[in-house]
């Protein structure tokens, strides 16, 4: 291996891990310690506790399961009997309980005393 091999890769493996820590940072910079954003799309930028994110996350990963087969009134999202928009951002369509539902408008409000 040349040297010019072995300086390119040194520099790969100091700046990539150096960019995925300035990238974590300026996401959780705009919360207060303890609450990261919620991310339940991209821009989705409610600060939430962990669990309340990983929350989100689940929701997402599980929003076709709670869909109604075939469509219905509102195309394809519309949700199974019993769910609704979760509505936690314009344009949020992934289908959760009314409970859940809740929370999202719960996080949203409390958001604002949760930023920096």
């Amino acid at each position: 291996m040349s040297t010019t091999s072995l300086l390119r890769g040194f520099a790969f493996a100091i700046v990539l891990p150096l960019a995925l820590a300035l990238a974590t940072d300026a996401a959780l910079a705009g919360c207060r310690s303890g609450y990261v954003w919620r991310d339940a799309q991209d821009g989705d930028g409610a600060c939430v506790t962990p669990a309340e994110r990983a929350e989100a996350k689940a929701q997402n990963a599980n929003a076709r399961n709670n869909r109604k087969v075939g469509g219905g009134p509102h195309g394809p999202n519309t949700c199974r009997d019993g769910y609704v928009w979760r509505e936690a951002f314009a344009g949020d369509v992934v289908c959760v309980t009314p409970h859940e539902r809740q929370r999202a408008k719960s996080q949203n409000s409390a958001s604002a005393s949760r930023s920096n």
